[in-house]
């Protein structure tokens, strides 16, 4: 269904500077936010350059002996030079405009969600293990000038030399390995991980209705055309030669499209938190129970290690010699890398939990609102 409207007589051009002011509002508006690994850069980039092709009017022109098939708006018989030039703004591409940046600044959210559930977790239980080989690197230093010492003075041979110099490259190693990794997640803050879970789930049914939404503007199209319609030969008289059209154009398919799309957003929303999603599958809260449970196990297994070598170590500090000295160095390496696993997964277990933790609390909050919900 299509409907036409003509106007004749349109004011002077400078009417449509505010039309061009909103443009330029709309299309340079950007998110603040933005994530440090790019990804948000990149996707309200991407929609920026979409809704510029969008939001933005449209300049038309014709020039020639312009052909006019009888059913057009002001059909005419005239067949002489004719100019035609204006300009088309579309309201519809407005809103795809603005939606599109809309569903960018949801998939910004959500991914910046992620990666306080998968990125930043994690980040602070390698912080919490660089912290402990990192201190204990000054000491391993300590240790193998020393055993350096030691050879030079015949007061130890080659082969344990060796071997406490191949114990204090294996530390280097694990702390530069555990840089390599923090390096490669993003940086650590003091944001509350409570709300990580909540906020991911609600930026995926934000970035769903924002998909839902263009699908709608699909439907319908309503622009505004206006400009000059002149025939240049002087033999032909054209007292209006401005003109104005707004055209409306409604397709028969919102019958059909309401209940698909709510279909596709419960659908989604279930597909999110059954963690089928390829992209967020960590982002479930079964799956965070499950590897608090894990490492909760390993966590009283490493604790137990730890207090054994302790034990140890306490013990071979009160017996003398040199034999003593070395078993103890080598007890020494065992419980540093000891202490640092239980310091990364104390620290995993507790930002896990505080994420666990923001999602239960919702949850009872949604209860007692009386919404729904999906936790078992």
């Amino acid at each position: 269904m299509r409907a036409l409207f003509k106007v004749h007589r349109v004011p002077r051009p400078r009417a449509f500077v505010p039309v061009l002011l909103l443009v330029g509002l709309l299309s340079g508006t950007a998110s603040a936010e933005t994530s440090q690994d790019g990804y948000c850069d990149y996707v309200e980039g991407v929609a920026s350059a979409t809704s510029a092709a969008l939001v933005a009017p449209q300049l038309f022109g014709q020039f020639g002996y312009v052909e006019q098939p009888p059913f057009a708006i002001n059909p005419s018989t005239n067949s002489g030079l004719r100019l035609i030039a204006g300009v088309r703004f579309s309201f519809t591409g407005v809103y795809q405009g603005v939606t599109t940046k809309d569903h960018a600044k949801a998939d910004c959210a959500r991914h910046q969600s992620l990666e306080s559930i998968r990125g930043e977790t994690q980040a602070r239980a390698l912080s919490a293990r660089a912290k402990i080989i990192d201190a204990a690197l000054l000491e391993a230093d300590k240790i193998l000038g020393q055993s350096d010492a030691d050879m030079q003075a015949r007061r130890t041979t080659a082969q344990e030399a060796t071997a406490t110099r191949l114990r204090v490259e294996e530390l280097r190693e694990l702390s530069a390995e555990t840089h390599r990794q923090l390096a490669a997640l993003p940086a650590e803050t003091d944001r509350p991980l409570g709300a990580a879970l909540v906020a991911y789930h609600k930026a995926d049914a934000d970035m769903e209705d924002a998909e839902a939404k263009l699908r709608k503007s699909q439907l319908f199209d309503v622009n505004l055309r206006f400009g000059l319609d002149e025939f240049l030969d002087n033999t032909v008289q054209n007292n209006t030669p401005y003109f104005a059209v707004l055209s409306v154009g409604v397709s028969l398919g919102a019958l059909w499209q309401g209940g698909a799309n709510d279909r596709a957003a419960a659908g989604r929303k279930r597909l999110v938190k059954s963690g089928a999603d390829p992209i967020g599958g960590e982002a479930t809260i079964e799956n965070i129970r499950s590897t608090v449970e894990v490492e909760s196990k390993r966590k009283e297994q490493t604790e137990a290690l730890v207090a054994e070598l302790d034990r140890q170590l306490d013990a071979l500090g009160k017996v003398g010699g040199d034999d003593s000295k070395r078993y103890r160095q080598t007890v020494w390496f065992e419980a540093v890398k000891a202490k640092a696993e239980l310091a990364y997964l104390k620290a995993h277990l507790r930002s896990l939990k505080e994420v666990i933790g923001g999602s239960e609390e919702s949850a009872r909050a949604d209860k007692a609102a009386g919404e729904p919900t999906d936790d078992k």
